[in-house]
Protein backbone atom coordinates (compact mmCIF):
# COMPACT_ATOMS: atom_id res chain seq x y z
CA UNK A 1 0.00 0.00 0.00
CA UNK A 2 3.31 2.37 -0.12
CA UNK A 3 2.33 3.07 -3.56
CA UNK A 4 -0.84 4.09 -2.91
CA UNK A 5 0.56 6.43 -0.30
CA UNK A 6 2.77 7.62 -2.66
CA UNK A 7 0.00 8.38 -5.16
CA UNK A 8 -1.57 10.31 -2.46
CA UNK A 9 1.65 12.21 -1.57
CA UNK A 10 1.90 12.97 -5.19
CA UNK A 11 -1.34 14.59 -5.68
CA UNK A 12 -1.30 16.31 -2.59
CA UNK A 13 2.37 17.66 -3.57
CA UNK A 14 0.71 18.95 -6.91
CA UNK A 15 -2.13 20.97 -4.95
CA UNK A 16 0.33 22.73 -2.71
CA UNK A 17 2.85 23.35 -5.41
CA UNK A 18 0.44 25.32 -7.77
CA UNK A 19 -1.78 26.58 -5.10
CA UNK A 20 1.09 28.58 -3.50
CA UNK A 21 2.22 29.63 -7.42
CA UNK A 22 -0.85 31.11 -7.74
CA UNK A 23 -0.88 32.89 -4.96
CA UNK A 24 2.09 34.31 -5.25
CA UNK A 25 1.39 35.43 -8.98
CA UNK A 26 -1.74 36.93 -7.36
CA UNK A 27 -0.19 39.11 -4.88
CA UNK A 28 2.58 40.07 -7.15
CA UNK A 29 -0.94 41.70 -9.65
CA UNK A 30 -2.13 43.30 -6.81
CA UNK A 31 1.23 45.05 -6.03
CA UNK A 32 1.42 46.02 -9.90
CA UNK A 33 -2.29 46.28 -10.76
CA UNK A 34 -2.07 43.58 -13.39
CA UNK A 35 -5.00 41.27 -14.45
CA UNK A 36 -5.11 38.61 -11.86
CA UNK A 37 -3.81 34.47 -13.36
CA UNK A 38 -6.71 32.15 -14.58
CA UNK A 39 -7.94 29.77 -12.33
CA UNK A 40 -9.65 27.40 -14.95
CA UNK A 41 -8.67 23.86 -14.98
CA UNK A 42 -7.39 24.63 -18.39
CA UNK A 43 -4.48 27.25 -17.04
CA UNK A 44 -4.32 25.46 -13.72
CA UNK A 45 -3.17 22.26 -16.20
CA UNK A 46 -0.46 24.09 -17.85
CA UNK A 47 1.18 25.21 -14.86
CA UNK A 48 0.94 21.32 -14.01
CA UNK A 49 2.66 20.63 -17.17
CA UNK A 50 5.46 22.65 -16.09
CA UNK A 51 5.56 21.32 -12.81
CA UNK A 52 6.04 17.88 -14.04
CA UNK A 53 8.68 18.71 -16.61
CA UNK A 54 11.21 20.27 -14.03
CA UNK A 55 9.95 17.80 -11.09
CA UNK A 56 12.54 14.86 -11.44
CA UNK A 57 10.12 12.26 -9.45
CA UNK A 58 7.00 13.58 -10.60
CA UNK A 59 6.64 12.06 -14.05
CA UNK A 60 6.73 8.48 -12.32
CA UNK A 61 3.00 8.72 -11.40
CA UNK A 62 0.37 9.18 -13.72
CA UNK A 63 0.06 12.10 -16.07
CA UNK A 64 -4.12 12.43 -15.64
CA UNK A 65 -4.64 11.26 -12.13
CA UNK A 66 -2.23 13.91 -11.08
CA UNK A 67 -3.24 16.68 -13.00
CA UNK A 68 -6.95 15.99 -11.62
CA UNK A 69 -6.24 17.32 -8.48
CA UNK A 70 -6.13 20.66 -9.60
CA UNK A 71 -9.91 20.11 -10.79
CA UNK A 72 -10.66 19.89 -6.93
CA UNK A 73 -8.79 23.34 -7.07
CA UNK A 74 -10.02 24.68 -9.68
CA UNK A 75 -13.58 23.83 -8.78
CA UNK A 76 -12.83 25.13 -4.95
CA UNK A 77 -12.15 28.68 -6.20
CA UNK A 78 -15.02 29.06 -8.12
CA UNK A 79 -17.09 28.29 -5.10
CA UNK A 80 -15.10 30.34 -3.12
CA UNK A 81 -15.81 33.30 -5.60
CA UNK A 82 -18.90 33.22 -6.68
CA UNK A 83 -20.72 30.90 -3.91
CA UNK A 84 -18.63 32.62 -0.78
CA UNK A 85 -17.45 29.47 0.55
CA UNK A 86 -13.68 29.17 1.92
CA UNK A 87 -10.43 29.66 -0.05
CA UNK A 88 -8.25 26.29 -0.70
CA UNK A 89 -6.00 25.48 1.46
CA UNK A 90 -2.62 23.72 1.91
CA UNK A 91 -2.63 20.12 2.78
CA UNK A 92 -0.68 18.43 5.46
CA UNK A 93 0.68 15.51 5.46
CA UNK A 94 -0.78 14.20 8.26
CA UNK A 95 -4.22 16.37 8.36
CA UNK A 96 -4.79 15.16 5.44
CA UNK A 97 -6.70 12.43 4.02
CA UNK A 98 -4.65 11.01 1.27
CA UNK A 99 -6.52 10.56 -2.46
CA UNK A 100 -6.54 10.30 -5.87
CA UNK A 101 -8.90 10.55 -8.55
CA UNK A 102 -8.80 8.31 -11.83
CA UNK A 103 -10.80 10.47 -13.91
CA UNK A 104 -11.66 8.19 -17.16
CA UNK A 105 -10.52 4.87 -18.76
CA UNK A 106 -11.75 3.32 -15.68
CA UNK A 107 -10.72 -0.83 -15.75
CA UNK A 108 -11.94 -3.52 -13.77
CA UNK A 109 -11.80 -6.85 -14.51
CA UNK A 110 -12.33 -10.24 -12.90
CA UNK A 111 -13.23 -7.73 -9.59
CA UNK A 112 -9.94 -6.10 -9.51
CA UNK A 113 -9.43 -2.32 -10.36
CA UNK A 114 -6.14 -0.80 -12.66
CA UNK A 115 -4.49 1.58 -11.03
CA UNK A 116 -2.18 3.54 -13.51
CA UNK A 117 1.57 2.90 -13.17
CA UNK A 118 0.93 0.52 -10.47
CA UNK A 119 -0.83 -2.54 -11.61
CA UNK A 120 -4.16 -4.49 -10.71
CA UNK A 121 -5.38 -4.71 -7.13
CA UNK A 122 -8.02 -6.75 -5.61
CA UNK A 123 -11.97 -4.70 -5.02
CA UNK A 124 -13.92 -6.65 -1.64
CA UNK A 125 -17.02 -5.52 -0.99
CA UNK A 126 -19.59 -7.26 1.34
CA UNK A 127 -22.57 -8.57 -1.10
CA UNK A 128 -20.62 -7.97 -4.49
CA UNK A 129 -20.73 -5.70 -7.14
CA UNK A 130 -23.91 -4.27 -7.51
CA UNK A 131 -23.34 -3.10 -10.82
CA UNK A 132 -21.87 -5.73 -13.22
CA UNK A 133 -23.54 -4.48 -16.62
CA UNK A 134 -22.50 -0.95 -15.94
CA UNK A 135 -19.61 1.34 -16.65
CA UNK A 136 -17.63 2.15 -14.87
CA UNK A 137 -16.40 5.69 -15.68
CA UNK A 138 -14.38 7.22 -12.54
CA UNK A 139 -12.68 5.93 -9.23
CA UNK A 140 -11.79 7.69 -6.28
CA UNK A 141 -9.13 6.23 -4.30
CA UNK A 142 -8.81 7.29 -0.49
CA UNK A 143 -7.83 6.10 2.79
CA UNK A 144 -9.55 6.25 5.95
CA UNK A 145 -8.32 5.34 9.75
CA UNK A 146 -5.65 3.24 7.58
CA UNK A 147 -7.82 1.28 5.31
CA UNK A 148 -8.16 2.21 1.54
CA UNK A 149 -10.97 2.48 -0.24
CA UNK A 150 -12.43 2.42 -3.77
CA UNK A 151 -15.33 5.09 -4.58
CA UNK A 152 -16.56 3.50 -7.90
CA UNK A 153 -18.91 5.92 -10.20
CA UNK A 154 -20.97 3.79 -13.07
CA UNK A 155 -22.88 4.13 -15.87
CA UNK A 156 -26.29 2.64 -15.42
CA UNK A 157 -29.52 2.53 -16.50
CA UNK A 158 -31.86 3.74 -14.00
CA UNK A 159 -35.16 1.77 -14.09
CA UNK A 160 -38.16 4.32 -14.00
CA UNK A 161 -39.79 4.08 -10.18
CA UNK A 162 -43.82 3.44 -10.69
CA UNK A 163 -46.33 6.00 -9.44
CA UNK A 164 -48.26 3.83 -6.42
CA UNK A 165 -49.96 7.14 -5.73
CA UNK A 166 -48.88 7.45 -2.49
CA UNK A 167 -47.15 10.63 -0.89
CA UNK A 168 -45.25 10.97 2.29
CA UNK A 169 -44.98 13.72 4.54
CA UNK A 170 -41.42 13.82 6.63
CA UNK A 171 -40.84 15.80 9.71
CA UNK A 172 -37.54 15.87 10.77
CA UNK A 173 -36.61 16.09 14.61
CA UNK A 174 -33.30 15.36 16.90
CA UNK A 175 -32.80 11.86 16.52
CA UNK A 176 -36.12 10.75 14.75
CA UNK A 177 -37.92 10.89 11.76
CA UNK A 178 -41.55 11.20 11.48
CA UNK A 179 -43.30 10.03 8.89
CA UNK A 180 -47.43 10.48 7.57
CA UNK A 181 -48.74 8.34 4.13
CA UNK A 182 -51.70 9.42 2.16
CA UNK A 183 -52.90 5.83 2.78
CA UNK A 184 -52.53 6.24 6.83
CA UNK A 185 -49.20 4.64 7.83
CA UNK A 186 -48.24 6.84 10.96
CA UNK A 187 -44.34 5.87 11.71
CA UNK A 188 -41.62 7.56 13.61
CA UNK A 189 -38.30 5.85 12.92
CA UNK A 190 -35.82 6.32 15.83
CA UNK A 191 -31.64 6.56 14.98
CA UNK A 192 -29.81 3.97 16.88
CA UNK A 193 -28.48 4.36 20.01
CA UNK A 194 -24.86 5.01 20.06
CA UNK A 195 -24.33 6.08 23.98
CA UNK A 196 -21.36 3.22 24.37
CA UNK A 197 -19.85 4.13 21.05
CA UNK A 198 -20.17 8.16 22.23
CA UNK A 199 -18.83 7.17 25.74
CA UNK A 200 -15.66 5.28 24.70
CA UNK A 201 -15.03 8.15 22.08
CA UNK A 202 -14.91 10.62 25.06
CA UNK A 203 -12.85 8.55 26.96
CA UNK A 204 -10.57 8.63 23.91
CA UNK A 205 -10.39 12.34 24.08
CA UNK A 206 -9.82 12.82 27.53
CA UNK A 207 -6.78 10.41 26.85
CA UNK A 208 -5.44 12.41 24.33
CA UNK A 209 -5.89 15.49 25.89
CA UNK A 210 -4.02 13.97 28.80
CA UNK A 211 -0.47 12.45 26.84
CA UNK A 212 2.34 14.05 25.45
CA UNK A 213 2.33 15.03 21.58
CA UNK A 214 4.82 13.42 19.11
CA UNK A 215 4.64 10.00 21.47
CA UNK A 216 3.83 6.30 20.18
CA UNK A 217 0.87 6.41 22.82
CA UNK A 218 -0.69 9.48 22.09
CA UNK A 219 -0.07 8.13 18.50
CA UNK A 220 -2.43 5.17 18.88
CA UNK A 221 -5.05 6.64 21.00
CA UNK A 222 -5.60 9.30 18.15
CA UNK A 223 -5.73 5.91 16.12
CA UNK A 224 -8.47 4.41 18.14
CA UNK A 225 -10.51 7.90 18.42
CA UNK A 226 -10.10 7.88 14.56
CA UNK A 227 -11.94 3.99 14.77
CA UNK A 228 -14.65 5.68 17.26
CA UNK A 229 -15.52 8.50 14.90
CA UNK A 230 -15.70 6.38 11.82
CA UNK A 231 -17.77 3.84 13.61
CA UNK A 232 -20.26 5.89 14.88
CA UNK A 233 -20.83 7.84 11.92
CA UNK A 234 -21.12 4.72 9.66
CA UNK A 235 -23.65 3.51 12.20
CA UNK A 236 -25.49 6.57 11.60
CA UNK A 237 -25.12 6.67 7.66
CA UNK A 238 -26.41 3.40 7.62
CA UNK A 239 -29.66 4.16 9.98
CA UNK A 240 -30.63 6.93 6.86
CA UNK A 241 -29.84 4.14 4.33
CA UNK A 242 -32.68 2.24 5.56
CA UNK A 243 -34.60 5.18 7.03
CA UNK A 244 -34.80 5.97 3.00
CA UNK A 245 -34.63 3.30 1.16
CA UNK A 246 -38.13 2.21 3.77
CA UNK A 247 -39.63 5.59 2.68
CA UNK A 248 -38.80 5.03 -1.17
CA UNK A 249 -40.01 1.27 -1.29
CA UNK A 250 -43.22 3.00 0.44
CA UNK A 251 -44.03 6.13 -1.17
CA UNK A 252 -43.67 7.67 -4.84
CA UNK A 253 -43.40 11.10 -3.93
CA UNK A 254 -41.94 12.50 -0.48
CA UNK A 255 -42.32 16.20 1.10
CA UNK A 256 -39.95 17.81 3.25
CA UNK A 257 -39.48 20.97 5.37
CA UNK A 258 -37.25 23.24 3.10
CA UNK A 259 -34.65 23.54 5.74
CA UNK A 260 -32.08 25.89 5.96
CA UNK A 261 -29.92 23.75 7.90
CA UNK A 262 -26.37 25.58 7.71
CA UNK A 263 -28.04 28.66 9.18
CA UNK A 264 -29.66 26.33 11.88
CA UNK A 265 -26.86 24.94 13.37
CA UNK A 266 -24.79 28.26 13.05
CA UNK A 267 -22.95 28.65 16.43
CA UNK A 268 -24.71 31.21 18.73
CA UNK A 269 -21.10 32.43 20.45
CA UNK A 270 -21.46 35.97 19.23
CA UNK A 271 -18.30 38.59 19.63
CA UNK A 272 -16.62 39.86 22.16
CA UNK A 273 -18.26 43.18 22.54
CA UNK A 274 -21.73 41.32 22.32
CA UNK A 275 -21.52 37.70 23.09
CA UNK A 276 -24.41 35.25 22.51
CA UNK A 277 -26.88 33.87 24.82
CA UNK A 278 -27.40 30.02 25.54
CA UNK A 279 -24.13 29.22 23.65
CA UNK A 280 -23.79 26.13 25.32
CA UNK A 281 -27.46 24.97 24.61
CA UNK A 282 -27.50 25.90 21.37
CA UNK A 283 -23.92 24.08 21.04
CA UNK A 284 -25.82 21.03 22.16
CA UNK A 285 -28.68 21.48 20.02
CA UNK A 286 -26.58 21.81 16.58
CA UNK A 287 -24.32 18.63 17.41
CA UNK A 288 -27.81 16.93 17.47
CA UNK A 289 -29.29 18.03 14.39
CA UNK A 290 -25.70 16.82 12.42
CA UNK A 291 -25.73 13.96 13.88
CA UNK A 292 -29.80 13.34 13.13
CA UNK A 293 -28.05 14.11 9.79
CA UNK A 294 -30.72 16.02 8.29
CA UNK A 295 -29.17 16.88 5.03
CA UNK A 296 -27.54 13.38 4.30
CA UNK A 297 -31.17 12.05 5.00
CA UNK A 298 -32.19 14.95 2.14
CA UNK A 299 -29.38 13.45 -0.21
CA UNK A 300 -30.41 9.62 -0.02
CA UNK A 301 -34.06 10.57 -0.71
CA UNK A 302 -33.20 12.70 -3.77
CA UNK A 303 -32.22 9.53 -5.76
CA UNK A 304 -33.80 7.31 -4.09
CA UNK A 305 -37.66 8.50 -4.59
CA UNK A 306 -39.45 9.00 -7.78
CA UNK A 307 -39.65 13.04 -6.43
CA UNK A 308 -38.95 15.39 -3.68
CA UNK A 309 -41.09 18.27 -3.05
CA UNK A 310 -39.92 20.65 -0.41
CA UNK A 311 -42.29 22.81 1.33
CA UNK A 312 -42.17 25.99 3.70
CA UNK A 313 -41.53 25.17 7.39
CA UNK A 314 -42.94 27.90 9.22
CA UNK A 315 -45.65 26.72 11.54
CA UNK A 316 -45.85 23.45 10.75
CA UNK A 317 -45.55 22.33 14.62
CA UNK A 318 -47.96 24.74 16.30
CA UNK A 319 -50.98 24.12 13.23
CA UNK A 320 -53.44 21.21 14.64
CA UNK A 321 -53.31 19.27 11.50
CA UNK A 322 -57.42 18.99 11.45
CA UNK A 323 -59.14 21.65 12.55
CA UNK A 324 -55.87 24.15 11.47
CA UNK A 325 -55.60 26.30 14.73
CA UNK A 326 -52.51 27.90 15.36
CA UNK A 327 -50.94 28.74 18.70
CA UNK A 328 -47.53 28.10 20.06
CA UNK A 329 -49.46 26.47 22.78
CA UNK A 330 -50.15 23.79 21.21
CA UNK A 331 -46.71 22.18 21.47
CA UNK A 332 -46.58 21.57 25.10
CA UNK A 333 -43.40 19.91 24.79
CA UNK A 334 -41.28 18.15 22.43
CA UNK A 335 -43.26 15.17 21.95
CA UNK A 336 -46.95 16.13 23.13
CA UNK A 337 -49.16 18.05 21.23
CA UNK A 338 -52.63 19.12 22.02
CA UNK A 339 -54.90 21.58 20.26
CA UNK A 340 -56.03 24.55 22.87
CA UNK A 341 -59.01 24.60 20.25
CA UNK A 342 -60.48 21.35 20.28
CA UNK A 343 -58.53 19.66 22.61
CA UNK A 344 -57.11 16.78 20.47
CA UNK A 345 -53.95 15.38 21.35
CA UNK A 346 -51.45 13.52 19.18
CA UNK A 347 -47.31 13.56 19.15
CA UNK A 348 -45.96 16.36 18.03
CA UNK A 349 -43.73 15.03 15.07
CA UNK A 350 -46.83 12.81 13.43
CA UNK A 351 -48.52 15.87 13.45
CA UNK A 352 -45.87 18.29 11.88
CA UNK A 353 -45.42 15.52 9.20
CA UNK A 354 -49.49 15.75 8.47
CA UNK A 355 -48.91 19.25 8.12
CA UNK A 356 -46.07 19.39 5.85
CA UNK A 357 -48.44 16.02 3.78
CA UNK A 358 -51.14 18.32 3.54
CA UNK A 359 -48.93 21.87 2.24
CA UNK A 360 -47.25 19.45 -0.29
CA UNK A 361 -50.46 17.71 -1.56
CA UNK A 362 -52.03 21.85 -1.90
CA UNK A 363 -48.68 22.54 -3.56
CA UNK A 364 -48.94 19.87 -6.33
CA UNK A 365 -52.77 20.27 -6.75
CA UNK A 366 -51.82 24.37 -7.24
CA UNK A 367 -49.52 23.33 -10.18
CA UNK A 368 -51.50 20.80 -11.95
CA UNK A 369 -52.42 17.28 -11.96
CA UNK A 370 -51.63 15.17 -8.58
CA UNK A 371 -50.12 12.07 -8.85
CA UNK A 372 -49.00 12.03 -12.63
CA UNK A 373 -45.58 10.70 -13.77
CA UNK A 374 -43.74 13.17 -14.55
CA UNK A 375 -39.67 13.21 -16.17
CA UNK A 376 -37.26 13.63 -13.74
CA UNK A 377 -33.29 13.53 -13.23
CA UNK A 378 -32.23 10.43 -11.47
CA UNK A 379 -29.35 10.30 -9.29
CA UNK A 380 -27.92 6.77 -8.44
CA UNK A 381 -25.99 6.65 -5.49
CA UNK A 382 -22.41 4.83 -6.59
CA UNK A 383 -20.87 5.63 -3.19
CA UNK A 384 -20.80 2.48 -1.70
CA UNK A 385 -17.31 2.16 -0.43
CA UNK A 386 -15.48 -1.41 -1.99
CA UNK A 387 -11.97 -2.07 0.22
CA UNK A 388 -9.16 -2.74 -1.82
Amino acid sequence: MDDLWGKGSACRFVWNAILAQWIQEYKQGKETDEKSPSLSFFSLGKRFKELRDCTGWLPEYSFGVTRYTLKYQADAWTSCFKQGKGKPRFKAKYRSHPSFTIPDRVKIKDGRLLIPKLGYLKLRRKGGNPYLDGVPVKAVILQRVGKWYACISYKVEAPETEDNGVVTGIDRNCGQVAAVSTDGKREIMRQPDVKRKTAKLHRYQRRLARQQKGSNRRYRTKKRLQKAHRSIAMTRRNANHQVSRQIANHSSMVVLEDLNIEAMTSSARGTVDNPGRNVAQKAGLNRSINATGWGQLDGMLQYKCREVLKVPAPYTSQDRNKCGHRDKANRLTQSKFTCVLCGHADNADLNAAANILASGIGATARRGAFGLPTPITREIDTRGYSRV
